[in-house]
């Protein structure tokens, strides 16, 4: 365990503090605003850092920016990193190995945050909460330390604010097509009350909507330079701005309930990020986040850059645009936290990296390519058992991770089916490398490596747990795309690779005052919980990640004062 630097005198911590600083280090904060940019890879930070002009330059001027943290597991998804966020741990100790992932038992899907306590207002047999979430949250922290503090976590998706959040925050909203934003309501509460705090948002939203239509209104004339139809496989992109089919019709009557084909363009652009930012404006209002007797906790997950991303790719107009509205809209945000005139810190990053579609990349220097998943699967199932002259398939998964059938009892024949399914697996052309679960299991990871330097093995291992991992392990060649584009919609480009590229993401650290610093040199997103529990002086359950100092000068802001 990595624990923080304790048990300094309170007199000779203020004494160096004000002695040896170089700049305002963070006060306590009263406020943590944490924001993940869901698939805002370090390379497109890299790529438009010098057109930043609004919220983003302020956090990469002002603030203390890591341009090279790394989410440092193999399991690069949006459940899985988001989970490592305010936890300070890796998906092998939150039990998030995945989006998704096969019982080993039943060899049914699990979704990662589904849980049958926490029903979802509209949506029938849709239970969601932090039930499979097994590690605790800064949230939870903070909770500990003072019962009056409050969390709160709004998204696009039900996945990152859930396991942003953790168990038992005061509410937690996510984007619904159908119904606006939503929640889960946990038992002993209604859904009257869980969805108050949203209520009015949504009706006001709708009639917003109703008297003008969505829209994606571009605003970055640079990236028009990109348009053009692109082929993807089977399908034809025309990219654009706004793409097509990326607004409502002229004249096109415009609702939520009962018309959810209306709405998914709306997702994959630049509306949804601004709806959930307008949202947790007003939940900063509503509840006076900051200016209470405890410090509170705004989690933020926005997650139309990941949509876009894969409906579009990150090397197109849409993606370009994108990045300047973030910018752009992320100003009034962090202004409005500034102007609350308490102690606030917040942090910005992302769940996981990505890379753009195969077809683009494989036109400018790189072998690039894609390939079907399933049919890699089915294809070595079928010579497994007629190798093994079995009646049954003996194997199932994603790709990634495969899964012996439940009914193989015999452990010599589970060994045989694991020792021939790898041997087939290392000779395809697309397969770099093949483990197996008692490989990656039996892997340590050596405490204090940099993050950019683990194996293959070291990475699968930050993502193994024992009950809910599959037995075979497969890593693509870099630069492979898992999936075909067949349709508007599908995923042309994506993640989930141990690859750098999906991998790295930056960690910006930034409070109103701050006299930053950039370090390139790697650290890790299970480093922001431990970091943001030191400035607020909290003890630390178990965690994977280290305090980063945000001090620029000889004081040390990882010296915890425990109270």
């Amino acid at each position: 365990m990595r624990t923080l630097r304790t048990a300094v005198p309170a007199t000779l911590a203020l004494l160096l503090a004000t002695l040896c600083q170089a700049g305002p280090a963070p006060q306590q904060p009263k406020l943590i605003v944490a924001i993940a940019v869901d698939q805002f890879s370090a390379n497109l930070f890299e790529q438009y850092r010098s057109h930043f002009t609004g919220g983003l330059k302020r956090l990469a001027e002002q603030g203390v920016v890591f341009p090279n943290g790394y989410q440092s597991h193999a399991a690069t998804e949006t459940c899985p990193g988001h989970s490592t966020l305010l936890t300070g741990r890796h998906p092998s100790a939150t039990g998030i190995i995945a989006n998704n992932w096969l019982d080993p038992v039943s060899g049914k899907s699990v979704y990662c945050v589904q849980d049958a306590s926490n029903p979802v207002p509209g949506r029938k047999d849709q239970g969601r909460g932090p039930a499979n979430l097994r590690a605790s949250t800064l949230g939870e922290w903070l909770k500990q330390a003072n019962p009056a503090s409050r969390v709160f976590g709004v998204s696009g998706k039900d996945r990152a604010a859930i396991t942003l959040t953790g168990h038992n925050p005061d509410g937690v909203f996510w984007w619904d097509d159908e119904l606006g934003f939503n929640t889960s309501v946990p038992q002993g509460s209604t859904e009257r009350e869980r969805l108050a705090p949203v209520a009015r948002f949504n009706r006001e939203l709708l009639a917003r909507w109703r008297r003008n239509a969505p829209a994606w209104k571009p605003a970055a004339a640079r990236c028009l330079q990109l348009r053009g139809a692109h082929r993807y496989g089977a399908l034809t992109v025309e990219h654009g701005l706004p793409p097509p089919g990326g607004s409502a019709a002229p004249g096109e009557p415009f609702s939520l309930q009962g018309a959810p084909l209306q709405q998914k363009w709306f997702r994959a652009s630049p509306g949804l990020d601004r709806i959930t930012l307008e949202l947790a404006g007003q939940l900063l209002d509503r509840y006076q986040l900051g200016r209470g007797a405890a410090p509170d906790l705004l989690a933020v997950s926005l997650s139309a850059t990941d949509y876009i991303g894969h409906r579009y790719g990150n090397q197109g107009p849409e993606m370009c645009d994108q990045i300047a509205q973030l910018d752009a809209m992320l100003a009034p945000f962090l202004e409005k936290l500034a102007g609350l005139k308490v102690p606030v810190i917040v942090v910005l990053t992302a769940d996981h990296g990505s890379i753009d579609a195969a077809e683009r990349v494989a036109e400018r220097a790189l072998p690039a390519r894609r390939i079907d998943p399933a049919a890699l699967v089915a294809s070595v199932s079928h010579a497994v058992k007629a190798q093994l002259s079995l009646e049954f398939e003996p194997l199932a998964g994603d790709g990634q991770q495969l899964l012996i059938a439940a009914r193989v009892q015999d452990p010599a024949l589970r060994q045989g089916i694991s020792d021939a399914a790898l041997t087939l697996l290392r000779k395809q052309p697309q397969v770099y490398a093949a483990f197996s679960a008692q490989e990656v299991a039996h892997t340590v990871v050596p405490p204090g490596k940099p993050a950019d330097e683990l194996t293959l093995a070291e990475r699968l291992a930050e993502s193994y747990d024992a009950q809910r991992s599959g037995d075979l392990f497969v890593v693509f060649r870099p630069y492979v795309t898992l999936g075909l584009a067949s349709g508007p919609g599908d995923a042309i480009a994506g993640h989930g690779s141990p690859w750098n590229y999906d991998r790295r993401v930056p960690i910006l650290l930034w409070w109103p005052g701050a006299a930053g610093f950039e370090q390139s040199l790697p650290v890790e997103t299970v480093d922001i919980a431990p970091t943001l529990a030191a400035l607020s002086g909290l003890p630390l359950p178990e965690v994977d990640g280290r305090c980063l100092d945000l001090d620029r000068g000889a004081a040390d802001s990882c010296v915890v004062i425990l109270r």
